[in-house]
């Protein structure tokens, strides 16, 4: 039997050559307080809306193309993604802080003083969305950023010895395994202290780098064009910088840089 593919008038599928086609950016950095995973907001390109969870901007330039919407509950969050079409750039700042917005509303909704299964269940669902929504923003065109604190899984909380601890963002496993297929740039944000004796004096030199491969202990993702490299590590990583990684800008820069 003929398969018969069935459309309406009013429907009008658009063909697009696949080089026509713009793929997304959304980035996530996780990782532990203090590694620059604020300060990388800088980086961003023109006007920047932050959806504040932490109250811990410090680090962020005071120029006037950086806005904040300080969010204290789940409904505030969607209220500030409300407004992103406006801006060029998007931060959640972070995650794991909206994910426990989104628990204290249910709870209130529940008249609950902790969570049940059920409401895992919706809270899961909620989350997926809202990582949907920004995807979509980033399909868009707008410069999408997320932020997540780390967690750690260590050797006993494992029941196969073999297994190595594992650090990921710091999500319900479900909402991180979304986060990362939804992805296109996941690293994890590393504070690297580095000392050498220069003339009998110890010097020690604090630097910032973002680990994007090479070890399978972190949740690392760049996604690319085919036969493109991707370096371990970055250091002083800027959002042109990532992005230039997923269509080889980047690699092209490093090499000429070295030559």
């Amino acid at each position: 039997m003929d398969m018969v593919l069935l459309v309406s008038k009013e429907e009008t599928m658009k063909i697009k050559k696949l080089n026509q086609v713009k793929l997304h950016t959304l980035t996530v950095l996780y990782g532990k307080p203090g590694s620059s995973k604020t300060t990388f907001i800088n980086s961003l390109p023109g006007n920047v809306l932050i959806l504040d969870t932490d109250k811990g901007l410090a680090s962020v330039s005071q120029e006037e193309r950086f806005s904040v919407a300080e969010c204290t509950t789940w409904d505030e969050v969607l209220e500030a993604l409300s407004y992103a079409k406006d801006f060029d750039s998007i931060v959640v700042d972070h995650l794991t802080n909206v994910q426990e917005l989104c628990y204290k509303d249910l709870m209130k909704s529940a008249n609950s003083k902790k969570m049940t299964l059920p409401m895992y269940g919706d809270a899961s669902t909620r989350m997926k969305a809202f990582i949907d929504e920004l995807v979509s923003l980033s399909y868009d065109g707008k410069n999408v950023y997320v932020i997540c604190q780390e967690k750690s899984i260590n050797i006993e909380d494992v029941v196969d010895e073999d297994v190595p601890a594992q650090v990921i963002p710091n999500l319900m496993p479900a909402v991180a395994s979304h986060l990362t297929a939804s992805a296109r740039i996941i690293g994890h944000t590393e504070r690297v202290t580095k000392s050498r004796v220069v003339k009998g004096e110890k010097k020690v030199k604090d630097f910032y780098q973002v680990r994007l491969a090479g070890n399978p202990i972190y949740t690392l993702k760049v996604t690319r064009k085919p036969d493109l490299t991707i370096p371990d590590t970055v250091t002083n990583a800027t959002w042109e910088m990532l992005v230039g990684l997923t269509d080889g800008t980047t690699q092209s820069k490093l090499k000429g840089d070295k030559e």
